[in-house]
């Protein structure tokens, strides 16, 4: 093998099967816009794809087709005060 990456720095994301309002992939993780208000994406343990608001957290289904990814709770941190992870 002439090279490799180190995986230390990947977080590997689990697609949703969900597009936002301009086409992107929805991951787990993903950070929307919706409604004037921030939602990371997360995995309900009642098996479904659930969206978690931010700064006041709490559990909700969205209109994810109105939302738009903005980053990930990965790379852009900053954008969420708080988490439930």
């Amino acid at each position: 093998m002439d090279s490799y990456k180190d995986t230390d720095d990947i977080e590997v994301m689990q697609y949703t099967g969900l597009k936002d309002k301009n086409g992107k992939e929805i991951y787990e993780g993903d950070i929307v816009l919706f409604d004037n208000n921030l939602f990371s994406v997360e995995w309900n343990v009642n098996g479904s794809w659930c969206y978690m608001r931010h700064p006041k957290p709490f559990l909700t289904q969205i209109r994810y087709w109105e939302s738009e990814v903005i980053g990930n709770i990965y790379e852009n941190p900053e954008l969420i005060k708080c988490t439930t992870r």
